[in-house]
């Protein structure tokens, strides 16, 4: 008989990739076992590390911000998407110092983001083209705002040192909006729902071998997330809170609000990959935003039977 695989998944220490804290840490506590496959979290700093740890292949899988997912099956890296790890839960904030009262005092100014090739990225576009700003990379002396890609970690702390308030404010994953403004660093701008319902950003993609040649194992792994993103949206109760403290490392007052006051949803029916909207987000960030290079067949991209045949098991 041979060995169980193991599925090493990277992911960030974020909301949007809590399905993946919550499973890891019930399989380490041995409260839901896995018959097919040994489960390694690997949790990492920035986006760039997940993507080299894919590349280089010490990693099989990751939660990952789809715009990346995407650029990294156009430049090759046989992946696929097998589910949306959440939607929305994400925020935009404004630096409290920086004398922002509406959208127009972001003019001359720098807003954080987590990675260009992110959801956060894009709402933000979509909101300063709105009120008639043009948005670009920082080293763009034309655009009226400019975005500085930082880790999300470090955007609370790089915002308190900013001693001449050049920066606005950032877009980023829950908690670190929260954070900073427990911390009465920033202000809730709005939230990524406000801007765009129930979208995604994350996505949990696995290497296209490893899926033909471990069916059974991914099968399992993604009824297991699937079932944890059930069991977050019914309870939310102490021990869910507990876990998801242990995960994301912050203060329990943060968590608390995240889970029970935002929009964040983990319900197994909105983790079904749309095709449709995720062509939304490749079409806006290519024809709008010009960061993407090329398109891709996202029908070749996604994989919904293993989370489809799960939900219908789970009907009958």
């Amino acid at each position: 008989m041979k060995d169980n695989p193991r599925i090493r998944i990277g992911h960030l220490k974020i909301v949007d990739h809590l399905i993946l804290g919550i499973a890891g840490l019930q399989v380490k506590k041995n409260e839901i076992g896995l018959n097919h496959s040994t489960l390694e979290t690997f949790a990492m700093n920035s986006w760039e590390q997940v993507c080299e740890s894919l590349k280089e292949g010490d990693i099989n899988g990751a939660f990952i911000t789809a715009p990346i997912a995407m650029d990294l099956f156009a430049t090759g890296l046989d992946i696929r998407v097998l589910m949306f790890t959440h939607r929305s839960g994400s925020v935009i904030v404004k630096n409290k110092g920086a004398g922002i009262n509406s959208i127009a005092d972001f003019k001359g100014k720098t807003v954080l983001v987590p990675s260009e090739l992110s959801i956060q990225n894009m709402l933000l576009h979509r909101l300063l083209s709105s009120a008639g700003l043009t948005f670009a990379a920082h080293d763009n002396i034309d655009a009226d705002v400019v975005h500085e890609v930082v880790n999300p970690f470090l955007m609370t702390e790089m915002m308190m040192n900013d001693q001449d308030n050049d920066i606005a404010g950032f877009a980023v994953a829950e908690p670190f909006g929260s954070q900073a403004v427990h911390e009465g660093i920033a202000e809730k701008l709005c939230t990524s729902q406000s801007l765009w319902k129930d979208h995604p950003c994350s996505v949990f993609i696995l290497n296209t071998s490893f899926i033909e040649h471990n069916f059974e194992a991914v099968k399992e792994i993604v009824a297991l997330f699937t079932q944890t993103g059930q069991l977050i949206e019914d309870t939310k109760n102490e021990e869910i809170l507990s876990m998801a403290h242990y995960f994301l490392d912050q203060k329990k007052e943060v968590i608390q609000h995240v889970l029970l006051e935002t929009d964040l949803r983990f319900a197994p029916s909105l983790l079904i990959p749309d095709i449709e909207v995720l062509n939304i987000i490749q079409n806006y960030m290519t024809d709008s935003m010009g960061v993407f290079k090329n398109k891709i067949n996202v029908n070749h991209f996604v994989d919904s039977s293993f989370i489809l045949n799960t939900i219908s098991e789970n009907k009958h």
